[in-house]
């Protein structure tokens, strides 16, 4: 026997002078773990079992040596094996606990969250690299390691929702997301108030169609958690697949007003974009909220100083369309003052789309819708002659090829 394996058995047999109460049996057990013998270490441990099962230094170093063979199976790529072990070191852990939790507390947490943090380590590198399998494997490991920690379920499930998003065949993704889906019920069923998995779990049911279920989930969480941005894109999100583009417009403008809110740079540079495609929605022929569609994008116009194409445009058809949505009021309005007023307001209307038609046409000249809306709103203002002028410029750049 080596010096170094004498001194460590004269340590070991003074622990056991000392303690009183440590069995021969374990004190071999360790001796085999340091020799990296753990299958002799588990025999042996049982075999001490037969005198007395109530000895938490015994369970202790069981879950020592079941934790080694995982690993062991965790290197030769045994999943099965793996696994198995590390319930089996779980089950040793909690056992030494419920023996002498004081004492063994400390050890038992820091075995089990070694365990259990190789694991998600090696998911994370794995998911990094794109290998999915891998990363789930490792991430079902993370969770026999250690069952009360539901993160590697989570992680699991959101891992296939990303798959399923980057899906290019089109025959992946409604499976992944239905794994996805189930996992996240099997982590609500532990913590049924979580948010965020209550997010997720709306999320996929949008993504599967399941339109009722994900709206009646929606409206539950924007109850409690209105000023989630991310739920309220989600929810956006539904609202437009389900044809309600009032509402979805309703729910970006929310997002833009909170992203001012805050202090953070980062939110605002999307809030452009949002409100001009809110605008465009307000204005459409289903919703026709054109006072809302109006505010929307010159609020967009204000928010980028320079001249934006698709923000012009958008601004010169809502003022054009209200215009119109004006004057056909008018038309039908009986009453002589109301009549009157409706004129006025639609001409007002037609008036600043006038304005915004040509400056949209002196900055950008070969964009051809301008220069139609514009042709379109001199009809409404009587300037015929600029009308026809502009109705050319029209037909003759429509005509011209893309390149």
């Amino acid at each position: 026997m080596s010096k170094s394996r004498l001194i460590l058995l004269f340590a070991l047999l003074a622990v056991v002078v000392v303690a009183g109460c440590r069995s021969a049996h374990t004190t071999s057990a360790i001796l085999y773990i340091d020799e990296q013998s753990y299958d002799k270490a588990v025999n042996v441990i049982h075999d001490g079992f037969q005198y007395g099962d109530d000895e938490p230094d015994a369970y202790y170093y069981l879950g020592e040596a079941y934790s080694h063979l995982a690993l062991e199976a965790v290197e030769v790529d045994d999943y099965p094996e793996a696994k198995k072990n590390y319930q089996l070191a779980y089950d040793a852990y909690m056992r030494t606990l419920e023996l002498d939790a004081a004492e063994w507390s400390k050890m038992v947490k820091e075995s089990l969250e070694y365990n259990y943090a190789n694991r998600v380590r090696q998911a994370a590198l794995d998911w990094e690299g794109r290998h999915f399998e891998q990363a789930e494997g490792h991430l079902r490991l993370a969770f026999a390691a250690l069952p009360d920690s539901l993160t590697p379920i989570k992680s699991i499930a959101r891992m296939k929702m990303q798959m399923a998003d980057e899906d290019t065949t089109g025959t992946q993704a409604t499976p992944l997301r239905e794994e996805a889906l189930e996992l996240l019920n099997q982590s609500l069923e532990a913590n049924p108030e979580a948010y965020s998995l209550n997010l997720d779990k709306a999320n996929v049911l949008d993504l599967l169609g399941r339109d009722e279920e994900a709206g009646q989930l929606y409206n539950e969480l924007l109850s409690e958690h209105g000023d989630d941005v991310r739920l309220l894109m989600d929810i956006a999100s539904l609202a437009v697949d389900d044809g309600e583009y009032g509402r979805g417009a309703d729910l970006y403008v929310r997002v833009v007003d909170l992203n001012e809110a805050d202090v953070i740079a980062e939110n605002d540079e999307d809030n452009n974009l949002l409100l001009r495609t809110a605008g465009n929605w307000y204005r459409m022929n289903s919703v026709g909220r054109y006072e809302d569609a109006i505010v929307a994008l010159d609020r967009s116009a204000e928010l980028d100083p320079s001249l934006n194409q698709r923000t012009m445009l958008a601004r010169l058809r809502a003022y054009y369309d209200y215009g119109m949505k004006l004057k056909g009021d008018g038309d039908l309005e009986e009453d002589a003052v109301l009549k009157a007023d409706l004129k006025t307001r639609s001409m007002e209307k037609f008036r600043r789309a006038e304005e915004i038609g040509r400056a949209m046409t002196l900055n950008f000249p070969s964009d051809d819708q301008g220069f139609l809306f514009l042709s379109m709103v001199q009809i409404e203002t009587g300037d015929f002659t600029a009308s026809d002028a502009n109705y050319k410029t029209y037909e003759e750049l429509s005509s011209q090829p893309d390149f």
